[in-house]
């Protein structure tokens, strides 16, 4: 039974009977269990199962009856001494009269394999999503236990990760099953059903497929995700999922799935996200925005209309996340054809609550899974909780449904099916000009896919800029092959995203014959950032495909304005350029770009590049801020070296003043170096910021003041500091932030790339990245030790795994470490991440808050 301790403690604890014939190993034993924290007064959240009643619940649904039908996870990677059971099963409970009393249980169905979710079609038949596949779970006799099952859809595919392939699954009201399906590492793919429909693919990301109840007419619907593990339907029909991230694209998505949608991610252009071909939140031409940004590992959604909740959650969709320990609502508002929101927490947990899958049950109570641990091994633990009203609290249910008159965010959709005849031509291109981007991609689509290839390539020259990019857009869509003459038209089009979907299609189709016609994309007409960086990843495809044949690039030929973002997007590495951009004569007036200049010197780390950045450095006469970037590049430089710049840490410029001072950090063992900073750190009594670094440099981590808790440390860090000084002190090798992570064009790629993070992050959780970086690790960063037959330890992250066993390790210098399959005696993850703990002494309090404003910029 449940026994509640008093609410101060804010404790439950579940006590359970092991003798149970249905009990699994004792080994699963009942665990004390803090209850998460309920942030509207209205609300209830009650414990309603625990281990080891249930352990690694993942999806859920229930019945018209109320009982409950949970996933149980036994083979999501389990240790070689788990002493669960080999296979999954679905457990089916009948949850309790009153809290007081425990939730009956039995096994439904078993012998599964990589399950993920449940869900209850029009008709009253449980269907099962697993990783290869989807399954009904009869149980024609009615007597809780499933005697048969019937396979939906087969997914052929050597991917073998688990819960990348098919996860969410939900039912349309018209009785058609959609399925979400993650990006499977890229690995090919044949989705078929039971009518001989199939779906073949691999490499494009993760999609949402649908077919008929029966497994028939299975059919692509939208792509562009990275793992849609829920789906679910609003009372109008609109189709929304939740979308977990790639490993450097914050933050999860909660989207607007229309027909034939692209929605940005691709996995043949890194699982990262960041690539010029790439968008999360519709940066790309032709890709759709999200409704709202979630927690991390976001894992469920549905429609609170259909639930009985206090009368402010009408209208609102729930999601749980796994990442951030909570329970979230969002209350999507018309925005055009689709919808925007905002995001809610309404229940918080600490790191033991995992909240995965969630249902609502007749009564309108909302039941959720908890995972419990941050391990992705299956590890016995497992929770079920009620989310409902308050006794006594007002709540009723939703009333019906009345659709707003005018323009609705469906008719969006409708528009691809009833736009299939030549005759709908001029009223589709019409459509492509419109400001709202849903209907530009319902208008793609419809293009796309009826019978206009040839109207389509005779608007090609269209005076429209919208039509022009639209006719590209819908015949890549529609998998148009002879598209050199038209892509060597767009190349040179004058309109920016024409150029730069022209640039992305050559780039997908390996298109060599226009390797000598990419440059036209920078002249013909406005320049951004982003498009040189997709012209830099295009003819970065070719030069590959062409080998020595490739046609050379000289960037030093290029107009200042290319040259600056050449530098930017890393496409620049040429070290006789960057010296020229640095130290000649011609670029005096252009100072971004000699710090861009500078800041590749520094990558290359070559005695050239060495000599260039000290003679800029040593210059009185050149900008501050250069020289203090020229500094930064010399951090790491023997001690010897560094000794010459003695004097520095005296200059007239205070940003010249700090940086030789934590330079010359590395220096300090030398007698020379230490009498010039002690003789400086004498006279910096009116300069903190500097006599902290001297102190550091001279004194070490235990000669500088530092806040001793969590609370001292929010304090220290409140104000905003310098973000330039910040990006130096990223950048700096001492304390090696770089060796790991990247930053637009920089640094290291162990660790997650961090070009964006402060679109998932704020300041508190930067903080304790970096103070605490153990305590929530991602799951594509959680360090793997591997023990092999020889007796030896490597450790690192999980880069690949082939069939035959074998494993590439990235190790914390960078390295990719290969061991075969042979020689691997066992694997283990740790709770320990690669990034070290400490990094916080090896900055001043100031550096700390620097490097913190640094990445509350990178948006």
């Amino acid at each position: 039974m449940l026994v509640e301790v008093p609410d101060s403690m804010r404790v439950l604890l579940l006590t359970v009977s092991l003798a149970s014939a249905l009990a699994l190993p004792s080994t699963f034993a009942a665990a004390v269990i803090t209850a998460p924290q309920v942030k509207d007064r209205l609300l209830d959240f009650t414990l309603v199962a625990a281990e080891p009643d249930i352990v690694t619940p993942i999806g859920i649904a229930s019945d018209a009856r109320g009982r409950l039908f949970v996933v149980e996870s036994h083979t999501h990677f389990p240790k070689p001494d788990y002493p669960g059971p080999k296979r999954d099963r679905v457990k089916l409970f009948v949850p309790a009269a009153s809290p007081a009393s425990s939730a009956k249980h039995t096994v439904f169905a078993e012998d599964l394999y990589h399950a993920m979710n449940v869900a209850f079609s029009p008709g009253g038949e449980l269907y099962l999503a697993h990783r290869n596949g989807v399954v009904i779970l009869h149980d024609r006799d009615g007597d809780g236990m499933s005697e048969s099952r019937t396979t939906v859809l087969e997914l052929d595919t050597p991917g073998n990760y688990p819960h990348n392939g098919i996860g969410g699954i939900a039912f349309r009201p018209d009785g058609w099953l959609y399925a979400g399906f993650g990006e499977n590492l890229g690995a090919r793919y044949a989705l078929k059903g039971t009518d001989g429909s199939v779906v073949l693919g691999g490499g494009e990301g993760g999609n949402i497929f649908r077919c008929r109840p029966d497994g028939a007419r299975v059919q692509l619907v939208a792509t562009g995700f990275w793992n849609p593990f829920a789906l679910e339907f609003d009372r109008a029909g609109h189709l929304f999922a939740v979308d977990n991230d790639p490993d450097s694209r914050p933050p999860n998505r909660l989207l607007h799935v229309i027909q034939h949608g692209d929605y940005g991610f691709k996995f043949k252009f890194g699982r990262n996200g960041l690539h010029p071909y790439l968008a999360w939140n519709g940066e790309l031409p032709g890709t759709l925005p999200m409704v709202a940004g979630t927690g991390e590992g976001v894992s469920a959604v549905v429609d609170l209309d259909r639930a009985r909740l206090p009368e402010r959650f009408r209208g609102h969709l729930l999601a749980t996340s796994w990442g951030d320990h909570a329970i979230e609502v969002f209350k999507p508002r018309p925005h055009g054809a689709s919808f925007r929101a905002e995001r809610e927490v309404i229940v918080e947990g600490d790191e033991t609550f995992r909240p995965v899958g969630a249902a609502i049950a007749p009564d309108g109570s909302v039941f959720i899974t908890d995972w419990v641990d941050r391990s992705y091994n299956v590890h016995g633990k497992g929770r079920i909780w009620r989310l409902s009203a308050v006794p006594g609290a007002p709540n009723a249910p939703s009333p019906p449904y009345v659709a707003p008159r005018g323009f609705r965010p469906d008719d969006a959709t409708d528009l691809i099916a009833r736009h299939v005849t030549p005759g709908d031509f001029p009223q589709l291109l019409r459509h492509l000009g419109d400001a709202d981007p849903f209907i530009r991609a319902a208008a793609v689509g419809a293009l796309a896919h009826g019978p206009f290839t040839q109207l389509l390539l005779g608007e090609a020259a269209n005076a429209s800029p919208a039509v022009r990019l639209g006719v590209l857009l819908a015949l890549r869509q529609g998998g148009f092959e002879n598209n050199t003459a038209l892509l060597e038209r767009g190349l040179a089009d004058p309109d920016e995203s024409v150029r730069r979907i022209a640039l992305v299609w050559t780039g997908e189709s390996t298109n060599t014959a226009l390797a000598t016609n990419l440059a036209a994309a920078l002249d013909a007409g406005p320049l951004s950032a982003e498009l040189f960086q997709t012209y830099a990843a295009t003819a970065t495809i070719l030069a590959k495909a062409l080998g020595s044949n490739a046609p050379a690039a000289d960037v030093s030929a290029l107009r200042p304005a290319v040259r600056a973002l050449a530098f930017r997007s890393g496409a620049a590495s040429s070290e006789a350029t960057a010296l020229e951009v640095l130290t000649g004569p011609r670029h005096k007036d252009a100072p971004q770009l000699r710090v861009e200049a500078a800041r590749t010197l520094a990558d290359l780390r070559t005695d050239t590049a060495a000599a260039a950045l000290k003679s800029v450095a040593m210059n009185p006469a050149e900008p501050p801020a250069l020289r203090a970037d020229a500094l930064a590049g010399l951090a790491g430089q023997p001690a010897a070296f560094l000794a010459a710049l003695i004097g520095l840490e005296d200059d007239s410029a205070a940003v010249v003043r700090i940086e030789a001072a934590r330079v010359l950090r590395g220096a300090v063992e030398l007698p020379l170096v230490r009498a010039a900073l002690e003789r400086r750190l004498a006279r910096a009594q009116d300069d903190a910021v500097l006599a902290d670094q001297l102190q550091l440099a001279l004194k070490g981590a235990a000669a500088i003041a530092r806040p001793a808790t969590g609370a001292d440390w929010r304090a220290a860090l409140a104000a905003d500091g310098d973000a330039d000084r910040g990006r130096r002190v990223f950048f700096n090798p001492a304390l090696g932030c770089a060796r790991c992570h990247h930053i637009e064009g920089h640094g290291g790629r162990i660790g997650p790339d961090l070009s964006t993070i402060a679109r998932q992050a704020n300041r508190e959780k930067l903080m304790f990245s970096i103070l605490k970086p153990s305590r929530d690790i991602a799951p594509q960063f959680v360090t793997h030790e591997v023990t092999t037959t020889g007796g030896e330890t490597h450790t690192g992250l999980l880069e690949s795994a082939t069939p035959d066993g074998s494993l590439t390790l990235l190790t914390a210098d960078g390295r990719g470490l290969v061991i075969p399959g042979e020689q691997v005696k066992s694997r283990t993850q740790s709770k320990l991440s690669l990034m070290p703990e400490g990094l916080e002494l090896g900055m001043t309090v100031q550096e700390f808050r620097d490097v913190i404003t640094f990445l509350l910029g990178r948006r």
